[in-house]
């Protein structure tokens, strides 16, 4: 069950000085709001807009993640509406609960009628933003655009021509995280976010989009060029002296036969010593099988 709920509202600012990604700042989240609460099931309704500093800062989102102190077993997620709940049984659950709120527009960074994109990555398990290059800008002749958002900003009043709208595309994948989708918290004008592929919003000269990428992280693989253990090699070598089938599956007859001679080598190395010249003479005899073999393969082939 939840042992408790640490919860708290967060008020997401940028600026040109500031920077507009959140994991790239110089100045963290403002703590607006916080708390605990003790109680299975949690729940809490946050506000759908506070006022801090002058502003009036909309509700973006709830990340909830939540961790077992009795095991290794977490869970996480993203609410998308103002009230956020959550239920755990078995073990001793502890949940951090934060709700993040978006600056007013034409606030800080923006000029009044201005243009933009401003866009971050999120990690879903971390329950925090990333500073991650994360997208591609298209078409970025120069490399401008892709650089300017991955700093999480572009203007599309003096940098999106008319009738030349621009594709800023999350990668897929990122250091063991994958992309999960875009959130739209405002769009504005005839832009799209997930549209036409989910990793895209397209956007246009004057569009105003504010919207973050959430990643779900993945476990690291195996280590490379692992292959499991083949309990069976002595079986299928002949204790190391002819090569395992391959996976491709087993080979001509002819190359069997050339097997079975060189195996025969093999074995009169272990005899006594007046029986090897025989076995030597059964391996000889057993590549001059191999060799009609071969020669009626050919044949049948044509060459």
């Amino acid at each position: 069950m939840i042992k408790y709920t640490n919860w708290q509202y967060l008020v997401l600012d940028f600026s040109a000085s500031d920077g507009y990604r959140v994991k790239r700042r110089k100045v963290a989240p403002v703590v607006f709001a916080s708390g605990t609460d003790a109680k299975d099931p949690w729940s809490r309704t946050a506000p759908a807009s506070i006022t801090y500093n002058g502003g009036v800062y909309s509700f973006a989102f709830w990340s909830l993640t939540a961790q077992d102190t009795t095991s290794t077993y977490s869970t996480a997620q993203i609410q998308q509406g103002t009230t956020a709940n959550d239920s755990q049984s078995g073990g001793d659950w502890i949940v951090t609960a934060n709700a993040y709120y978006i600056p007013p527009l034409g606030g800080a960074g923006t000029g009044n009628g201005d243009g933009f994109v401003w866009i971050d990555a999120f990690d879903i398990q971390l329950g925090d933003f990333i500073p991650d290059d994360f997208v591609d800008v298209k078409p970025d002749p120069t490399g401008t655009l892709t650089i300017e958002g991955n700093n999480g900003y572009i203007d599309t009043t003096t940098e999106v021509a008319t009738g030349h709208p621009i594709t800023v595309a999350a990668r897929d994948m990122l250091h063991l995280k994958k992309f999960a989708y875009w959130l739209p918290l405002v769009v504005q004008g005839s832009a799209t976010v997930g549209l036409p592929d989910p990793h895209d919003v397209v956007a246009n000269h004057g569009d105003v989009v504010i919207a973050f990428s959430f990643y779900n992280e993945v476990p690291a693989g195996p280590p490379p060029n692992l292959v499991a253990y083949n309990w069976w090699w002595w079986a299928q070598t002949m204790w190391g002296r002819v090569p395992p089938i391959p996976p491709w599956g087993p080979p001509d007859p002819w190359v069997l036969q050339v097997i079975g001679a060189l195996s025969l080598q093999g074995a009169a190395q272990s005899v006594a010593p007046h029986l090897r010249s025989k076995v030597l003479g059964i391996a000889l005899e057993q590549l001059r099988l191999s060799v009609g073999t071969l020669e009626k393969e050919l044949n049948s082939r044509g060459s």
